[in-house]
Parts: structure tokens; C-alpha cells; sequence
């Protein structure tokens, strides 16, 4: 079997909690040099440099403090994944690696490229870059835990390959690129003063979602109505009834549009399709920072 980078996109999916109102589990990490601390509902969590420390939160209100941020509030969701938080707003890149009996079997997973910028540094491949608050767990493994090699992959199935993530700090990241491209120091020798962490503002949840064409507003109001909900949801209940509610409103908006794309410009579809993008990552989200 043949290790290969594959080139997707690493997808962020919808929770899956067994237990709807569930605590979820977070890695509070901290990739600097120096050791960190935060308030979360009242207690203080450590993290020491270059480490994480775990944190269980349910559905619900919480407040985080810290000498960076000041006081963030945020809702977590039921249904959520959990995943990671960056107190910091470093940058991390999720990473997608194909594993396949043989190369002919890449096509059977749709490849696809996205260009990130790393402190002005281009680099094209299967990532995702954020440097998010609140970053999904999407990966298969944590920052951490190395790729396995070919010999440690669990069988594949029919199709002939298997797809496997992992979340990397920007520094261990570039390092993974140069090592598996064979070019080490490439990075350097593109910015000769080395990676440095650009200062990220904090970004809340948008209050409202994007702007359509009125031809397709007119079908919109209960899709914006009930993400207007969802951004106050406090309690496992009322996210869990929103979802439901959320997904008739999405049935229903796309039932009432689906004849409108062949009559108008390309603008209007292509804002049809942010607004449907966001609102399905925000509300598929196991957090948000509230505006």
C-alpha cells in the first residue's frame, strides 16, 4: 500500500454525539514557547507551552477570560463534535492524507486543491487553514499524534484507499510539507526570517447571514429566522427543536428555489450559495462565539 498526499479538502461534518445534551470534550492548546492561562466559567485552566489541556463543556452559555481575549462569550451546541481551542488565534492547518492499494484509485476520491497563505507563504495542497477560537474536531488526529505510516493503516475497504486527517500547529505543518516534498528549508528560503504568528483578531458568529438576490429572499425568512434563534439558544432543548426546525426550513427554501438558478445572473447564484454555505457551517457548528 502507498502512502499519498491526497488532494481534498479537509470537510468539516456535522455532530454526532450519542447523547443529545451531552458534555463535550475540548483541548484547550497552547503552540508558544510560554506557559498560558485562562478562565472558563469561573475556573482557571493552565496549559503549559507547546501542550494542551482537556476541558468538558455542555450545551449552553459559557464565558471564557484571558489576558488576550478579554471576556468571550459563547454557546456550545448539542449534537457537537467538540475539538479544539486557540486562545492564542494561532494558526492551524487541517491536513488530508490518502491511503490507497494503488495510485489509479485517487480518482475515486474527487482530489481538490486550496491555497493557504502562512504568513505570506503560499502553499497549495489538501488544507484547511483557521485560526479560529473555536476549531471542529475534523481530524482523525489531534496535533500531537503523528500520521501513521503504511504499515500501522487499518484495512482498507472496496473502494481502495481511505482518507485520514490530522490538525497542525503552522510550524509542524511546514515542517510536514517539507519533509514529504523532499525540500527542506523551502519555506526559509521564501521568507528568510522564518514563520512568524501573524496577530489574529477574535471573529464572532455574523448576526445575520449573507445577502441574497430578492428573488431568492422572498423564499428566505424562515431560514434567517431561525438561525436568528439558534444564535440564543441556550439549552439543549431549544438547539435540538432548532435543528429540526432548521433542516424543514432548508427542505423547504430549497423546494421554493430550485427553479430560480437558470433564470438568474451568476452573482445571484453564487450568493445562493454562500448563504446556504454559511448558514449550514454555522449552524453545523459545536460552537459560536456570540456577536
Amino acid at each position: 500500500m502507498k502512502r499519498l498526499l491526497a488532494l481534498l479538502l479537509a470537510a468539516v461534518a456535522l455532530a454526532g454525539c450519542s447523547n443529545d445534551d451531552a458534555a463535550q470534550e475540548f483541548l484547550v492548546d497552547n503552540p508558544g514557547a510560554t506557559p498560558l492561562t485562562l478562565n472558563i466559567d469561573g475556573k482557571d485552566i493552565a496549559v503549559a507551552a507547546n501542550a494542551a489541556t482537556p476541558v468538558e463543556l455542555s450545551p449552553g452559555e459559557h464565558r471564557l477570560r484571558s489576558d488576550r481575549l478579554g471576556e468571550v462569550r459563547f454557546i456550545v451546541y448539542a449534537r457537537g463534535k467538540g475539538g479544539l481551542i486557540n486562545p492564542t488565534l494561532s494558526d492551524y492547518v487541517i491536513a488530508s492524507e490518502v491511503y490507497v492499494t494503488d495510485e489509479s484509485k485517487l480518482k475515486n476520491f474527487g482530489p481538490a486543491h486550496r491555497r493557504i497563505d502562512l504568513d505570506g507563504v503560499q502553499i497549495e495542497g489538501p488544507f484547511e487553514q483557521t485560526h479560529a477560537l473555536f476549531i471542529d474536531k475534523s481530524w482523525t488526529f489531534g496535533v500531537r499524534e503523528p500520521f501513521p505510516e503504511v504499515q500501522t493503516v487499518a484495512h482498507v475497504d472496496s473502494s481502495g484507499g481511505r482518507i485520514n486527517t490530522k490538525i497542525f500547529t503552522a510550524a509542524d505543518f511546514i515542517a510536514y510539507v517539507e519533509q514529504n516534498s523532499g525540500e527542506p528549508g523551502a519555506y526559509a528560503r521564501q521568507k528568510p526570517g522564518g514563520y512568524v504568528q501573524p496577530a489574529h483578531a477574535l471573529e464572532t458568529a455574523p448576526a445575520q447571514l449573507p445577502p441574497l438576490h430578492p428573488h431568492y429572499e422572498a423564499h428566505a425568512a424562515a431560514m434567517r429566522d431561525t438561525y436568528a434563534r439558534y444564535l440564543k439558544a441556550t439549552s439543549a432543548k431549544q438547539q435540538l427543536a432548532l435543528q429540526k426546525e432548521a433542516m424543514q426550513a432548508q427542505i423547504d427554501f430549497t423546494n421554493a428555489t430550485v427553479m430560480l438558478a437558470h433564470k438568474l445572473p451568476t452573482e445571484a447564484n453564487e450568493a445562493y450559495n454562500d448563504f446556504v454555505h454559511t448558514r449550514g457551517r454555522l449552524m453545523g457548528s459545536s460552537v459560536l462565539v456570540v456577536p
